[in-house]
């Protein structure tokens, strides 16, 4: 009888905990966005393989791939996302204020963004790894090799803090000079005025391709931080903090589950894969957990592919970047890339 008791409790207690997820929090991030019929994305001023404007302004890049993502599973449609370019010192006040609806830039996660600027970070798209980029004249190999020199870097940036202390632990002089925009600094760097730039592995990679001649040019391959970075949005919203996350992780679960922009359609009427399935909407009503079509990812993946389609064409071999996957590979192949079931 007890077992009977408790197994009914149990089930109650399950069916209201259901019923409860079933009531949708309201969501104003969401309703403004259906209301404008876009997203708003905050993105880097200019960085190659993460977020670039080309000269009829068509943004490329991870970054905005993952923004066209998410236009895609909210609005149905990858081209309902507009860019607003944001600087390091920018992209908080914009994104506090509500000028864009979430920030998808090389941002890296941190305890003090979290617990003091009122901002979330939904997950990790990119580990980076903080660096310098010098002229192969210096015969530099290591970061050590840099005492005594100048070295550019943002104003405000974590690379500019990360820097300093990295040196100052190892009793080494450097002159950090600071510039409010990074295309400032990189520049300041080019013209001869620093001996050295700084900042994550795959930011270099896109700067060093805008250089007066990159091949004089060398990354050290030694890093001195790690830094990881994802989409941003502000407290208050817990639904759109929900999408953006999942949309994120669906586009991870995608390439782990061997689902393609190409082969998503066959994936979808033909999978036996339960993941699978309640990824592409065929079950489980995902979607409309969060107030969603439940053809979310589906969208997603078919108008903008998985993870690897994307990191592949913006940044990896398949771009002028030649990055490997690295710390960005998926978990089962040696990076550090996961994402939690669709169960």
């Amino acid at each position: 009888m007890m077992k009977t008791v408790l197994a009914a409790t149990a089930a109650l207690a399950a069916s209201a905990s259901l019923a409860s997820a079933q009531q949708l929090a309201p969501s104003p991030t969401l309703d403004a966005i259906k209301a404008r019929g876009h997203i708003e994305c905050g993105v880097h001023l200019g960085l190659p393989g993460f977020s670039f404007a080309d000269d009829k302004g068509e943004w490329t890049g991870l970054d905005v791939d993952y923004c066209k993502a998410l236009a895609a599973a909210v609005l149905g449609d990858a081209k309902k996302v507009k860019f607003t370019p944001t600087s390091v010192q920018q992209r908080w006040p914009i994104l506090q204020s509500g000028q864009v609806d979430l920030l998808s830039r090389n941002s890296t996660i941190t305890f003090s963004r979290n617990a003091s600027l009122g901002l979330n970070f939904q997950g990790i798209n990119f580990y980076e790894g903080q660096t310098f980029i010098v002229r192969k004249a210096t015969n530099a190999k290591s970061a050590a090799d840099l005492d005594g020199a100048s070295i550019c870097v943002a104003a405000g940036s974590t690379e500019e803090k990360n820097a300093s202390d990295w040196f100052l632990e190892r009793n080494l002089k450097v002159t950090i000079t600071n510039f409010q925009k990074n295309d400032d600094a990189i520049a300041a760097y080019d013209a001869g005025r620093c001996d050295a730039y700084t900042a994550g592995v795959g930011a270099l990679a896109g700067q060093r391709v805008k250089l007066k001649v990159p091949g004089d040019h060398i990354i050290l391959t030694q890093p001195i931080s790690n830094d990881p970075q994802g989409p941003v949005t502000r407290w208050g919203d817990e639904r759109w903090q929900l999408i953006v996350r999942w949309v994120l992780n669906g586009t991870i679960a995608a390439e782990m589950l061997g689902v393609t922009s190409a082969n998503v359609d066959q994936m979808k009427a033909s999978s036996k894969n339960s993941e699978v399935r309640r990824l592409l909407g065929v079950e489980g009503n995902f979607g409309a957990m969060m107030g969603l079509s439940n053809d979310w990812m589906y969208n997603a993946i078919k108008q903008v592919g998985n993870y690897g389609e994307s990191f592949e064409r913006t940044v990896g071999m398949g771009s002028p970047l030649k990055l490997e996957r690295g710390q960005n590979q998926l978990w089962t192949k040696g990076g550090l890339l996961f994402t939690p079931p669709f169960q």
